[in-house]
């Protein structure tokens, strides 16, 4: 699988400059869909995938990011997707720039 890194482009819904930006979070991504217990139907979500001990799922980085949409898409370079993630039981709008890192 590709490496990548991502980098959230919001903090609780408000944008960050270039500047403020936390850390990378390096990937690898998955997508998929599961029912959403607040919203009681099906959902997609990205979410930066972990796995621990015999393959077993391990808590991600950050949080998942609901309802992603594809903004841009470079094959070469990079892709902004976004959608909202939860924290503290609030809902925020979300970016995430994800870049593929050259192995």
């Amino acid at each position: 699988m590709p490496s990548c890194t991502i980098i959230r482009t919001h903090r609780h819904g408000h944008a960050l400059r270039d500047r403020d930006f936390d850390s990378p979070v390096e990937g690898p991504i998955r997508m998929g869909t599961t029912i959403h217990p607040t919203l009681k139907r099906h959902v997609n979500y990205l979410v930066v995938a972990r796995s621990g001990r015999f393959g077993a799922d391990e808590a991600p980085p950050i949080p998942l990011l609901w309802e992603p949409e594809l903004l841009t898409f470079m094959s070469d370079r990079a892709m902004m997707v976004a959608g909202f993630e939860e924290i503290d039981g609030q809902r925020y709008y979300q970016g995430w720039w994800i870049q593929w890192v050259d192995a």
